[in-house]
């Protein structure tokens, strides 16, 4: 008889997944485990047939749903990055994707593209969605029905789902707050928060963060506006550039948002005169480059490539009865300035 992952997996006291990341030179396992592996595949007489693996799996294959609010989003590329990452790891192992993508966060949209999964047989989801009454009752349908649910990226509260995956919100606005504090010591901060939708729970808690930062520290600031940008680069820059010449008092800008940062830049720009510092979020493409050229000072990241991965591994964990497959991944956030950039 032959030896499977399965039998791997008894033997060296680890998941089915950690030994098919060990057997393909994953960096997730240690080399000290890896190794360990690697010996008992060797010693047991593990020969690897993924072309045999993958046909058996096509009679039970598990289809996981995705959707995201990723078109003319290039938040999103690296997030779907890790989630191809994740589906070469395990789609062998019986799991494949179906991406459904929206531009902007329209619900009736979302639970439409939920529908259109589940009606392809789809039976596992992740979801990226705005906390609202509509989604959180679709969430619980899910539940219902017996279908595991990540909840990617934006956190929804009082809903039924497998777990989180995605950023500590308020913990980054608190990480950007402390580093203003240090850069403008002792100066009353004067505050224009820039976010996507006052509806995008992530948003407001990054703004929430950094206020709750200031007062722990009792620092003078005072929030002169909250405006919305629709995570689009003409609708930010407009209301940035009159909100900026109504309020000339304003010196710190905090776009709570990786989207419209095009149009922040650009009204940054134009209003060259005035001496403002700036504190962007997300590591995109124009973020970074805005940072480069000293028009955002700081940038606070938040790895959506491990979250694309993270949330595919826990449905794989759930359906191999792995219980970390319950519990949130909160990814790492950390603060980038030029340097990190040339």
């Amino acid at each position: 008889m032959s030896v499977t992952l399965k039998d791997l997996a008894k033997a060296s006291g680890v998941s089915i997944g950690t030994v098919s990341r060990a057997l393909n030179d994953k960096n997730e396992v240690s080399e000290k485990t890896s190794e360990r592996i690697r010996q008992l595949a060797q010693e047991l007489g593990y020969v690897p047939n993924r072309a045999g693996r993958a046909l058996s799996s096509q009679k039970s294959i598990n289809y996981i749903g995705v959707t995201l609010p990723s078109i003319n989003s290039p938040f999103f590329d690296d997030i779907k990055k890790g989630i191809n990452n994740a589906l070469r790891e395990f789609k062998d192992l019986g799991f494949d994707v179906v991406l459904k993508e929206q531009e902007g966060w329209d619900s009736q949209t979302q639970i439409k593209m939920i529908d259109e999964l589940e009606a392809v047989g789809c039976k596992s989801f992740i979801v990226c969605a705005f906390d609202c009454d509509e989604i959180r009752e679709k969430l619980d349908e899910l539940n219902t029905k017996g279908y595991p649910t990540v909840i990617l990226n934006n956190f929804i509260p009082d809903c039924k789902k497998l777990c989180f995956v995605g950023p500590d919100y308020e913990k980054q606005g608190r990480i950007a707050a402390c580093m203003v504090d240090k850069c403008k010591y002792k100066q009353k901060i004067n505050l224009l928060g820039v976010v996507g939708s006052k509806h995008h729970l992530g948003h407001m808690n990054r703004i929430a963060g950094f206020k709750s930062c200031l007062e722990s520290l009792n620092h003078e600031y005072e929030v002169v506006d909250i405006i919305e940008g629709e995570d689009q680069d003409i609708v930010t820059q407009q209301v940035v550039m009159k909100t900026l010449s109504e309020h000339p008092e304003i010196n710190v800008v905090f776009i709570a948002t990786g989207g419209g940062v095009s149009g922040l830049g650009a009204a940054l720009i134009a209003d060259g005169d005035q001496e403002r510092f700036a504190v962007g979020c997300d590591e995109i493409y124009t973020t970074k480059e805005l940072v480069k050229n000293n028009i955002i000072d700081f940038v606070v990241t938040q790895g959506p490539e491990i979250q694309g991965y993270q949330a595919v591994k826990k449905i794989h964990d759930y359906f191999n009865k792995i219980s970390s497959a319950h519990t949130d991944y909160i990814v790492e956030s950390m603060i980038k300035v030029k340097g990190h950039f040339e």
